[in-house]
C-alpha cells in the first residue's frame, strides 16, 4: 500500500513536472546547467566608481564590472563582469554602485542600464528596485610608502605626489577619487587610470592594484615567462600582461616603450624569450625578460609596414605582410623577403609552422611551402570550402583551416580535405579563430563560439546568454580545462571541461 502510494505520487510528480516543463521554458534556460564560475570575464576595471566593505569582501564597481577582495584569504575573488542570471546572464559593466545588505549577505549593483542583486544561497543575479547609497570621494590620502603587489614586466613603480594625486616612475599623474574605510584598519582609495591603492591605515604603507586590461580589443593571446599576454587592435592601450592567480595585471604602451612604434596589433606569439608583435608599423620584438624592444620594418627589409600574423619555426621567425611573406632571422635578423611569385603582392593573414611544412593562409587560398625543398603550390578546395584563409590551427596529423565559407580539415599525411560549410553547421557565420584538440574543435566567430563534438558530429553554440562578453569571437587560447576568448570588448574564461555538464 505504501509502496503503490510512493510510485502514485513520483508519477504526479513527474507529469507536473513535464507540464512546467511546456508551459514555462524560460526557467530551464541555458543558465541553470552552468555553475558560478563557469563563465568569467575581464574587462577595463581602471576606473573605480564605487566602494562597499562586507562581512569579509570587499566589492569595487568600475566601468568594467565589479571586482572583489577577499580579506580573510587576502586574495582577489573572480570579477563580475558577465554573471549567472536567473534566465540569462547578466551584464554587470559600467557600474556605478555598490552596496552590500547584511541581512542577508547580499550585494546590489546599480549599473548605467539597471539594477541587479545578488543571491548568494542560489549564487545567481536578479534585477532590483532597491536605492542605494552614494560613493564617498577622498580628500586626501596620507600615504608614506606605495608600491606595486608584485613584480612588474614595465618595472614601474609609483611614489606619492601631494595628497591628492599619484604618480608612476614614467611621471605620468592619477588622481584618487572614491574611497572606503574597512574594519581591519584598511583603506581602499580608487585611482582614475589605474585602478585600486589598498592601505594600512597605522603604517601607511600601501600596494597599489593596476586592474584589467589596458585595451579591451583582443585579437591575439601569447603566454611567456609566467605572463598571459592579450593585444589587439588598441590605438589608444597597449599590451597587458596578467598573472591570473596573484591578479597582478600590468601593461606597456607605444608612448613609453621604445622601440613599440604601433599599439595596433593583429598577432602575438612567444619563443624562448622574445614576444613578438605583429603591427600595422612593423614586427615588433619585446624582451620578455627586461622589456627591451626593437621594431623592424620596410626600412629593414619587411615587404611591407602592415605586419598582419607571424609564426616561429626555431630561429626563424615567418612573418604574413599585406603583401607577401618574409623571414626574420631570430634574435637580431637579417630579414630575407620570401620571393615564391605566388605569395607576391597579395595579403596574408596567417602562417602555421610544422615539423614538413610552412602553411600560409592569404586572400588567395592556403599555400603549402615543404620546408626540406623550399617548393610549394596552392592547396585546391576538395574540402568543398573556398575562399579567402583567414586562420589557421596546426596539429600533429591535421591542418584546421578557417575560410570565408566555413572550417575544413586537411589530413596532413594524405592531404584528404573535409569540409563544414558555415551555412550548413554554423549559421553561416564568419570565422575568426579556430583551436582544435582530440575530438573537439573550437571555432570563433561573430556569432559566438562554436563547439564541434567530432565523435557525435554534433555542433554546439555559445553567446553571451551563456555568459561571453561578446558574440563576435576573435582569439581563442587554450588553458588547461579552460578557453581563454579574446573579443573587442575583453576576455572571457570558459570552463568547457567540467564532468558535471553536458552542452
Amino acid at each position: 500500500m505504501c509502496i503503490s502510494y510512493k510510485i502514485k505520487m513520483i508519477l504526479n510528480w513527474s507529469l507536473a513536472f513535464f507540464i512546467l516543463i511546456i508551459l514555462f521554458p524560460v526557467n530551464l534556460t541555458c543558465q541553470t546547467k552552468y555553475e558560478e564560475g563557469d563563465w568569467v570575464s575581464y574587462s577595463d576595471f581602471h576606473q573605480i566608481n564605487d566602494i562597499a566593505v562586507g562581512r569579509r569582501k570587499i566589492y569595487i564597481a568600475t566601468d568594467g564590472g565589479v571586482l572583489r577582495y577577499d580579506r580573510y584569504k587576502n586574495k582577489w575573488l573572480a570579477p563580475w563582469v558577465v554573471v549567472r542570471g536567473f534566465q540569462y546572464s547578466t551584464d554587470l559593466r559600467y557600474a556605478l554602485n555598490v552596496d552590500y545588505l547584511p541581512e542577508n549577505d547580499e550585494v546590489a549593483v546599480l549599473t548605467n542600464h539597471g539594477a541587479y542583486y545578488y543571491n548568494p544561497v542560489a549564487k545567481y543575479w536578479k534585477p532590483t528596485s532597491c536605492g542605494f547609497s552614494p560613493a564617498i570621494i577622498t580628500d586626501g590620502v596620507d600615504a608614506a610608502f606605495i608600491s606595486p603587489p608584485d613584480f612588474l614586466f614595465s618595472r614601474k613603480s609609483y611614489f606619492t605626489h601631494g595628497n591628492d594625486v599619484i604618480m608612476d616612475s614614467n611621471l605620468k599623474k592619477y588622481s584618487y577619487g572614491v574611497t572606503a574605510d574597512d574594519e581591519w584598519g584598511g583603506t581602499w582609495v580608487g585611482i582614475d587610470g589605474i585602478g585600486m591603492l589598498q592601505m594600512d591605515r597605522h603604517s601607511k604603507r600601501g600596494t597599489v592594484w593596476e586592474l584589467g586590461l589596458t585595451g579591451l580589443d583582443v585579437r591575439s593571446i601569447a603566454r611567456g615567462k609566467g605572463w598571459t599576454i592579450f593585444a589587439g587592435h588598441n590605438r589608444d592601450g597597449g599590451i597587458t600582461f596578467w598573472k591570473r592567480v596573484k591578479n597582478v595585471w600590468d601593461h606597456i604602451d607605444r608612448e613609453y616603450t621604445t622601440g613599440l612604434e604601433s599599439a595596433w596589433i593583429n598577432d602575438l606569439t612567444v619563443s624562448g624569450k622574445w614576444l613578438l608583435a605583429a603591427t600595422d608599423y612593423g614586427l615588433a620584438q619585446i624582451d620578455l625578460k627586461n622589456g627591451d624592444c626593437r621594431n623592424w620594418t620596410i626600412r629593414e627589409g619587411l615587404w611591407s609596414n602592415e605586419t598582419t600574423c607571424v609564426a616561429v619555426d626555431k630561429d626563424t621567425a615567418w612573418v604574413g605582410t599585406e603583401d607577401g611573406v618574409c623571414r626574420v632571422i631570430l634574435p637580431k635578423g637579417p630579414v630575407q623577403r620570401f620571393q615564391h611569385k605566388a605569395l607576391h603582392l597579395q595579403p596574408i593573414y596567417k602562417i602555421a609552422v610544422d615539423r614538413k611544412a610552412v602553411w600560409i593562409g592569404g586572400e588567395l587560398g592556403l599555400f603549402k611551402l615543404d620546408k626540406k625543398t623550399a617548393t610549394g603550390e596552392w592547396v585546391g578546395f576538395d574540402g568543398g570550402i573556398g575562399g579567402p584563409v583567414y586562420t589557421l590551427h596546426s596539429t600533429e596529423d591535421e591542418l584546421w583551416v578557417g575560410r570565408l565559407y566555413g572550417v575544413e580539415v586537411i589530413s596532413k599525411d594524405d592531404m584528404e580535405q573535409t569540409g563544414y560549410p558555415a551555412q550548413a553547421h554554423f549559421g553561416g557565420a564568419e570565422v575568426n579563430a579556430v583551436y582544435a584538440e582530440g575530438l573537439l574543435v573550437w571555432v570563433g566567430t561573430n556569432r559566438g563560439l562554436w563547439k564541434f563534438d567530432r565523435k557525435r558530429n554534433y555542433w554546439h553554440q555559445y553567446t553571451r546568454n551563456d555568459g561571453l562578453i561578446d558574440d563576435n569571437v576573435l582569439s581563442i587560447y587554450p588553458d588547461g580545462n579552460y578557453l581563454l576568448l579574446g573579443t573587442e570588448y575583453g576576455v572571457t574564461r570558459f570552463y568547457w571541461n567540467d564532468p558535471d555538464r553536458v552542452d
